[in-house]
């Protein structure tokens, strides 16, 4: 627990951030597209509501697990949705999934509004976890769960045989698969068009007293076909 909850920042505080280390790289809320996969959980919505305060509304591309499936298609939607002030397009990409953790420590847990016990999150990891630990490894497209089936096939592909992660590096598993996805689908719509990407990932965590920060934070920025790290 303390691992995770090193460097923590409250969520507020990174997406102020966000703003004063992207404008050193021409990034502004003037002539960017924020772009935001996160999972669907409602404990999600004080994240979606500070990037909107600074950045203005997002274009939502997260699942659960705030994995991203929406494609070239969805990809091409928010190129055409971009400012392009300048005759670049930008995006600034945040994906962020998270986890609870409840008044005992217990990673994975959460506290809700209006519930007597502490529920999942999150629960569409803990589920599949829980399928994991079951010996289930053979997964496919359920047309009726489509979300979480394509989260199976997607996380499952990752592991070794018979690998079950903490759900701690579950998430980070799914941190990574979102900005991988993320940057083969701007790719794929792009074309000739010049884009530039801010890439902002890490955890969110859900503590007790409702309080959310952020932790395991990783920004990248593409201009041009360069990578620049940004400290942080």
């Amino acid at each position: 627990m303390d691992g995770l909850l090193a460097g923590s920042v409250p969520v507020e505080d990174f997406v102020t951030w966000s703003e004063w280390a992207l404008a050193r790289v021409g990034f502004r809320p003037s002539n960017c597209l924020p772009v935001v996969g996160v999972c669907r959980d409602e404990l999600m919505a004080g994240f979606d509501a500070a990037v909107a305060d600074v950045w203005g509304r997002p274009f939502q591309i997260g699942s659960l697990a705030g994995l991203v499936f929406v494609g070239s298609t969805g990809m091409k939607a928010a190129l055409g949705h971009v400012p392009g002030e300048d005759g670049r397009h930008r995006f600034v990409v945040f994906c962020f999934p998270h986890l609870g953790v409840d008044d005992d420590g217990a990673v994975g847990r959460v506290q809700r509004r209006g519930m007597y016990r502490a529920s999942s999150a999150c629960g569409a990891l803990v589920a599949f976890r829980d399928q994991l630990l079951s010996g289930q490894r053979e997964f496919t497209l359920d047309v009726e769960d489509a979300e979480q089936s394509l989260l199976r096939i997607r996380l499952s592909g990752l592991l070794a045989d018979d690998e079950v992660p903490s759900l701690t590096a579950l998430t980070e598993l799914a941190r990574q698969a979102a900005v991988a996805d993320v940057r083969r689908f701007v790719e794929l719509a792009r074309g000739d068009e010049p884009v530039d990407v801010a890439y902002l990932s890490g955890i969110v965590l859900h503590l007790p007293e409702g309080v959310d920060v952020v932790t395991s934070v990783e920004a990248q920025v593409v201009i041009d076909g360069e990578v620049v790290v940004l400290p942080h």
